[in-house]
């Protein structure tokens, strides 16, 4: 291991995605696509096709594994925290019908596609394999690893953009159960097909394994969790869990993928303190992700594109087709609505490190078939590495569930020659002569600007019980209700109505109509955050407030919470 190499590579990282960061913002495209770009652009592949030199080499690359290794593990953890009960409660059995349809159309798209393009096109066999068992073996070992979908890049992507709404929930719960179905169809199938003769016990301990030591390291965590104080203190904890469950995980041969994704299921739903867990988590977990796609870009194989042939296009197209179309009939199946389906498929178009590690294991049990699948999956994760955050972009925007805020990328505060000159004035301030400086007024930014438009609204026809059902298991407390065109009738304020007791069968009776007040406080559009923070200051307890149409007021456009208006003033102040 050379350190001196370890460490400019470190440096070549975190100061390549900064460049690589800004010049994505200044394109509009999600930083993820920059670190990845700028990962790919100094790493050895793209090296070795143009003959220029090599920034980081590949055994750097390996060197640096930990790193990813770790990045990884945090991810699933956060993308294991997504899947709470509550948001199962919300959704009841309807999230998994939707994820039921949307994987078993994915799986048999990409399974009918490959095995039709090998029997009738490419006619590969295999040794050992006749060409209709090595056509149903590649095809049903990709149908089990098309399920994947990359936590790292869905993660980021929302983050990136503050994204938050209905579609944004369910992606993040989607990819949890996408990855866990993945793992365990993968474990299964992988011995059925190449080590039919394989103790069923071992195989029951692959898929149990990682379940039994995520669910107990989870469990002692959170118990831990209730003696810490300090912010401090819960970031070790979380770091010494993730690193645990791995250490353990490959100690015993099982999959630490699974064991750390069921280690954040576990601590979301077991933990009182496991929001404030998840807060210290996102105090620190930043420059590892960074560093995490910029390696991942650094690792694509370039190489392999032009060897992926006709069987990894159609995995490609077929992969593209389920997710988007298995979505669709995934809403229909668990009652959600169409545009919901339709925004939620872009989000899950991302494939990355799950499905290389799935495939390079298969390489291992079975060399052959293993090299040529890992051929098409590495060529594919190229693609789709890079289209992913893009879709995930374009899904959450359409969905409405990013404030217009976070898509305009703010021109540098300062040129270089400016900054130059306040970093001296700062330091001749600093030796008691005083300098200072202007920003610009947040408050001109307009409502529109920052609102979310993508709303959980309730029809105005909801029985009592059942609203009762969804204020229980939604984080707002206010909630716009609309009539059967979608017309705005009024706000339903949890604090008006907690304390009202009805009789059980006069229950049956009211609906959401009833309890909504015409009488609200809303912003419009075009009002500028310093006319919106005066009307706060003024009603204080409120803290979402309607977006009307001024034009059209039974049009409500989206909500404006407290926090998104006081957000947008500390990060334009910041500018």
């Amino acid at each position: 291991m050379d350190l001196s190499a370890i460490f400019s590579a470190l440096g070549v990282i975190f100061c390549g995605t900064l460049i690589g960061g800004r010049v994505a913002g200044m394109l509009h495209v999600p930083r993820v696509t920059g670190y990845l770009l700028t990962g790919l652009l100094v790493g050895p592949s793209f090296a070795h096709l143009t003959g220029l030199p090599q920034l980081i080499s590949s055994e750097v690359l390996k060197d640096l594994r930990i790193v990813t290794d770790i990045a990884l593990g945090l991810i699933l953890l956060s993308i294991g925290g997504q899947c709470r009960t509550e948001n199962l409660k919300r959704w009841k059995h309807r999230i998994l019908w939707f994820s039921f349809g949307e994987i078993c159309l994915t799986f048999l798209l990409v399974t009918l596609s490959v095995a039709s393009l090998n029997l009738l096109v490419v006619k590969t066999s295999l040794p050992g394999f006749s060409l209709v068992e090595t056509s149903l073996t590649l095809a049903l070992l990709l149908g089990t690893i098309t399920i994947t979908t990359a936590p790292a890049v869905t993660l980021m992507v929302i983050r990136e953009y503050k994204a938050d709404g209905p579609v944004t929930h369910t992606a993040l719960t989607l990819v949890g159960l996408n990855n866990v179905v993945s793992i365990l169809a993968f474990i299964v199938l992988s011995q059925i097909l190449l080590q039919p003769d394989f103790p069923i016990a071992s195989v029951l301990w692959q898929m149990l394994g990682p379940l039994l030591v995520g669910g107990l390291l989870g469990f002692a965590a959170s118990v831990w969790a209730q003696r810490l104080e300090t912010p401090s203190e819960k970031k070790l904890l979380l770091l010494g869990a993730v690193f645990t469950v791995t250490g353990v995980c490959r100690t015993l041969g099982i999959s630490p993928l699974l064991a750390t994704l069921f280690l954040g299921l576990v601590l979301a739903n077991s933990s009182p303190r496991w929001h404030l867990l998840e807060e210290s988590l996102q105090q620190f977990d930043y420059p590892l992700y960074v560093a995490f796609f910029f390696i991942a870009g650094a690792n694509l194989h370039l190489e392999t594109l032009p060897n992926i042939g006709l069987l990894g296009l159609g995995y490609f197209c077929a992969r593209v087709l389920g997710k988007l179309v298995g979505a669709r009939v995934g809403a229909h199946f668990g009652n959600f609505n169409r545009e919901r389906g339709i925004h939620t498929g872009f989000t899950l178009l991302a494939q990355g490190g799950v499905a290389i590690g799935l495939a390079t294991t298969l390489t291992r049990q079975w060399p052959a078939g293993g090299r040529l699948l890992e051929t098409m999956v590495l060529g594919s994760v190229v693609l789709f590495e890079l289209i992913g955050p893009l879709a995930i972009r374009f899904g959450l925007v359409r969905a409405g569930e990013v404030p217009i805020l976070s898509l305009l990328e703010k021109r540098a505060p300062q040129g270089t020659i400016e900054g130059l000159h306040n970093v001296v004035q700062h330091f001749r301030s600093s030796l008691g002569i005083p300098a200072g400086h202007q920003l610009s007024d947040p408050g001109d930014i307009l409502v529109k600007h920052i609102m979310r438009r993508n709303v959980e609204t309730i029809t105005n026809d909801t029985p009592f019980n059942e609203l009762l059902h969804l204020i229980a298991h939604s984080r707002y407390d206010r909630f716009p209700v609309i009539d059967g065109d979608g017309h705005f009738v009024g706000m339903i304020n949890y604090t008006e109505i907690r304390n009202l007791v009805f009789e059980p069968t006069l229950a049956k009776l009211v609906v959401a109509s009833d309890l909504a007040g015409e009488r609200h406080i809303a912003m419009h559009p075009d009002q500028t955050l310093r006319e919106a923070l005066e009307i706060l200051q003024k009603y204080r307890y409120i803290s979402y407030f309607p977006v009307i149409d001024p034009e059209q007021p039974k049009h409500l456009l989206g909500i404006l919470s407290q926090n998104d208006l006081l957000a947008a003033f500390r990060r334009a102040g910041k500018q």
